[in-house]
């Protein structure tokens, strides 16, 4: 019966003691192992070292093993460490630096393969008298303990690199707007000479603002604020933003000192705007046509697409705009759908046949596509492209609420993944962690759609029977100096008096 027992401990490879004459016995000449450490377990040695490398080494009694195997592990955690210090959404934001990410990656498949080499070593240093004594139940335990480790670290090195990966994909989406810089303007059909100020107002009802042609330089800098243009973008086929359609454009700017947001919607079907380089657009092109016209050569522009669209919107809200991001409205339903849905309050009831959406007034979780439906609709009862546009920011706020919660973060390197596919912009990604803190500790928001009274619809008989609006620029400074003060262009230009958001 003790002989069995004996046995049956030492197939699992928990050290019973030696029996004398056998393999491993004490009585068996081993030169190179003191008989205390000859009588430890590989099975415990190798599963000491899988949780932490070099730990089995020390069981063992190898010492300057044990320190070759825990150093660089120790070095690994401490940089672990020091980055979490900064909080898990500062970690976050950083794997949107492609580089973080690559180093991550690597830094992953480094500790992967220091584990296999520290748990291996581990069974392979026990003395090989004890080695003997293992049947196949333990070295199944070894295998499947190396396994794991593989799994574990393949699977997060997996994601890093895949983050990496959407890194390079958005930065190579903004070449596509940035490429194929045009040259100097040209009057062909594209600009008409600025007309004196009495001839413009036949267009611009209040027009009476003057102003430089140059929309970067702003009365005063204020070094704490950072504004976006946001594009959406509809009828895009898989990446082609060549081919798309701009259907949003939204300004969103935050002051980072105070935590305040401003989002301004321009609307898409603006037309016979001033051009900030000079001359303006003629009455039938609406400004959500401008990029597709510039990227096919039909207008001519100092800067690429997109940032003559940015430059022309900065231009006409008047405050200088850092950055745009333009998405793919057909691909944004995936990103909803990663992060669980949105929740936002409808304030406006929604009844539209043409999209079939259906929805009172209250709060709502949308999915992927009812989001999409919910920022399409403009038909319907009490339906419209202001109405559109202000569930658009609606939605963009649901977003960031959603995504700068906790729940979100076991999803970033998913949810970057699809942005990935899906995102263009020019803003250094490398950078986005200097702004966690801020997204996080939003104050207010507030927001406005320059529909009526800051724009109407001419007579589609002036326009060709084309359906446009053109903005009330009068009206639009106001707004500009009441949100923005001394930063707005418009700041201590005649006639120009602050009046907060009449929409």
């Amino acid at each position: 019966m003790g002989n069995e027992t004996r046995d049956t401990a030492e197939e699992a490879g928990f050290g019973a003691e030696p029996v004398a004459g056998e393999p491993g016995s004490a009585h068996e000449p081993d030169s190179t192992a003191e008989p205390a450490v000859r009588r430890r377990s590989p099975l415990i040695a190798a599963a000491l070292s899988f949780l932490w490398p070099g730990l089995g080494q020390l069981f063992l009694g190898r010492r300057a093993w044990a320190a070759i195997f825990a150093l660089p592990a120790l070095v690994l955690t401490v940089w672990v460490v020091v980055q979490l210090t900064h909080g898990l959404w500062w970690v976050g934001a950083s794997m949107l630096d492609e580089s973080y990410a690559l180093t991550v990656a690597v830094l992953v498949v480094l500790a992967g393969a220091l584990r296999v080499a520290s748990t291996a070593h581990a069974f392979l240093s026990a003395p090989r008298a004890r080695r003997f004594r293992f049947r196949p139940l333990a070295a199944g335990v070894v295998a499947a303990l190396l396994v794991a480790i593989v799994g574990m670290h393949t699977y997060v090195a997996a994601d890093a690199w895949l983050v990496h990966q959407a890194d390079l994909d958005i930065a190579a989406n903004n070449n596509i707007f940035a490429a194929g810089t045009s040259s100097s303007p040209s009057p062909s059909p594209t600009a008409t000479p600025i007309p004196t100020p009495l001839d413009l107002s036949a267009f611009h009802p209040a027009a009476t603002v003057e102003r430089s042609a140059d929309p970067t330089p702003a009365r005063t800098k204020n070094p704490n604020r950072i504004t976006f243009l946001v594009v959406g973008l509809d009828n895009m086929p898989g990446r082609a933003f060549q081919n798309a359609i701009t259907d949003t454009m939204m300004v969103v700017s935050m002051d980072t000192g105070t935590g305040k947001v401003t989002m301004i919607s321009v609307p898409r079907d603006t037309s016979a705007f001033d051009l900030y380089y000079g001359g303006w657009a003629e009455s039938g092109l609406k400004l959500n046509e401008l990029v597709n016209k510039l990227i096919n050569g039909y207008y001519k522009s100092p800067d690429p697409p997109m940032i003559t669209l940015k430059k022309e919107v900065s231009f006409l809200v008047g405050l200088p705009i850092d950055y745009y991001a333009a998405l793919d409205l057909g691909g944004l339903a995936s990103m909803i759908n990663a992060i669980g849905g949105v929740d936002i309050y409808n304030e406006r009831a929604i009844d539209d046949p043409s999209t079939g959406i259906e929805m009172g007034v209250g709060r709502v979780h949308l999915n992927g596509s009812l989001a999409m439906l919910y920022v399409r609709s403009r038909e319907g009862a009490g339906g419209s492209d202001y109405q559109r546009a202000a569930r658009q920011q609606a939605l963009l706020v649901a977003l960031e609420r959603k995504v700068a919660s906790p729940s979100i973060l076991p999803n970033v390197g998913n949810l970057i993944s699809l942005a990935g596919k899906v995102v263009a912009t020019d803003f250094p990604l490398a950078t986005a962690r200097d702004y966690v803190s801020a997204a996080q500790h939003v104050t207010s928001i507030s927001n406005c759609v320059l529909g009526p009274p800051y724009s109407y619809h001419p007579d589609t008989s002036t326009t060709g029977g084309t359906w446009t609006s053109r903005l009330d620029m009068a009206l639009v400074a106001n707004l500009s100096v009441a949100l923005f003060g001394s930063e707005s262009s418009y700041y201590g230009l005649p006639g120009v008096v602050p009046a907060a958001c009449q929409a």
